[in-house]
């Protein structure tokens, strides 16, 4: 268990269509006063002074000291149930009690050190009665952060999509500079043939599965134009990764710009995309922010400024004061703006939304968001586990406050049943906002 910690802002839990949620900073947190951690080894003695510190001198309320304590015995207890006995700890304060308690519980329980230690951890999490305050165990803290970070396998690049009635699977998007956009395939396409084995009606999973091999080795796809089968490709897999970002361009030269998850990549992506549908020429964008749960606020923060010129994005508020992030006037053209969001865009996504409906750059279409509109910081300790902390809350350029009330959309519209998202004949959301362009578009002229 190590040292470090970076703020975050995650996606929801209750989001349950995201696959593929910071203020970015690096902060060190020193150690407490060196209280005696009897038996307890230096890096479990040290994820519990640091956790203990975290939550008492920067949760974004405040919180009494004691009741930090008080539930980290609790959980202890609790744990040992069934192993044995907590032991009599020595009375005491602060973390000397904990780690007397774990030290305790050890010596009259089979548990080993890390499970009590981990059992401190979340007692001392759940005591301050956040539901987004906890701590994460090295396999929830990876299902935790694997969205936001690049997926690398190896394949041709593309995004696969399946025809619910046919179970025929299409190419939907292929990221540029993939394999398979070096080889020239272009969404739309329907594999035909893999490998000489014929794959019509297989499914999305069977055809992804025999896309997928070795890098550096060669498949030979068949594929189908409007029905009509083209030239095979011969293609070398490589090392790719899901794009969080895709774009393409709509009827009326509107660029649609689907933004999945607030990852990594995803503010570099963005700006690419943008880059590639201003060089068609686009009249105007519709941005996707539909079932994105959030991520790093700095992508968030990103994405906004590419839209607004000048004036605050986000304000973050926090116990040890408030921080704004203004345009770093670096704004494109303007032009006219529609952003599709339902109750699955949250806390990133909501903070893009925002910023560009107060600047009013963008009509919000869509569903009411889902209202989170708190930042959390992720303390890092040597053995891949986590603590996962409340530091502050976001305001909207005008000051709004989103947690628990979300943005309401200036035009809504309920999803159609069967939608098939980003085709404006099946998705009823994106043909309302597709029409709202169109009129300014008109308007502007």
């Amino acid at each position: 268990m190590g040292r470090g910690a970076e703020a975050v802002e995650p996606a929801p839990e209750m989001n349950p269509l995201l696959r593929a949620v910071p203020l970015v900073a690096a902060i060190l947190l020193a150690s407490s006063s060196p209280e005696p951690a009897a038996a307890i080894g230096a890096d479990h003695a040290y994820a519990i002074r640091s956790a203990y510190a975290k939550l008492t001198d920067t949760f974004y309320r405040t919180v009494d000291a004691r009741t930090i304590a008080d539930g980290a015995r609790a959980a202890i207890a609790n744990a040992v149930r069934g192993h044995g006995t907590a032991g009599s700890p020595p009375p005491g304060e602060g973390t000397a009690s904990i780690l007397a308690a774990v030290d305790a519980a050890r010596a009259h329980s089979t548990l080993s050190e890390t499970a009590l230690t981990y059992a401190a951890l979340g007692g001392m999490a759940r005591a301050v009665h956040d539901k987004y305050t906890a701590f994460l165990s090295p396999h929830e803290l990876h299902d935790f952060t694997a969205p936001l970070t690049p997926t690398h396998f190896f394949g041709i690049g593309v995004l696969l999509a399946e025809d619910e009635a046919t179970h025929d699977v299409r190419a939907s998007y292929v990221p540029p500079g993939t394999p398979a956009d070096g080889a020239g395939v272009r969404p739309g396409y329907v594999f035909d043939a893999i490998d000489g084995v014929r794959v019509r009606r297989i499914g999305l999973q069977r055809t992804r599965a025999k896309l997928l091999g070795t890098r550096g080795t060669v498949v030979r796809v068949r594929m189908l134009r409007d029905g009509k089968p083209i030239a095979p490709f011969t293609i070398a897999r490589a090392d790719v990764h899901a794009p969080t970002v895709y774009e393409k361009m709509l009827p009326n030269k509107v660029g649609y710009i689907a933004v999945a998850a607030f990852g990594e990549p995803t503010a570099q992506e963005f700006g690419a995309a943008i880059a590639r549908l201003q060089q068609q020429r686009a009249n105007g964008y519709v941005i996707d922010l539909r079932f994105n749960g959030g991520g790093y606020v700095g992508a968030a923060v990103a994405i906004a400024d590419t839209f607004i010129a000048r004036g605050p994005i986000v304000s973050v508020s926090g116990r040890t004061g408030n921080q704004e992030y203004d345009a770093d006037a670096t704004a494109i053209a303007p032009k006219p703006i529609a952003i599709l969001v339902n109750h699955y865009s949250a806390s990133a996504s909501e903070i893009t939304a925002g910023a560009l409906q107060d600047a009013g750059l963008a009509t919000l279409v869509g569903d009411r968001t889902y209202g989170k509109g708190v930042v959390q910081e992720l303390t890092y300790f040597n053995d891949g586990s986590a603590l996962k902390v409340t530091t502050a809350r976001y305001l909207t350029p005008r000051r709004r406050v989103i947690d628990g009330i979300g943005l309401a959309p200036d035009v809504a519209v309920a999803e159609n049943k069967r939608a098939r998202l980003g085709e404006p004949a099946a998705d009823a959301q994106l043909a309302a906002a597709l029409r709202i362009i169109g009129g300014k578009i008109v308007s502007a002229r």
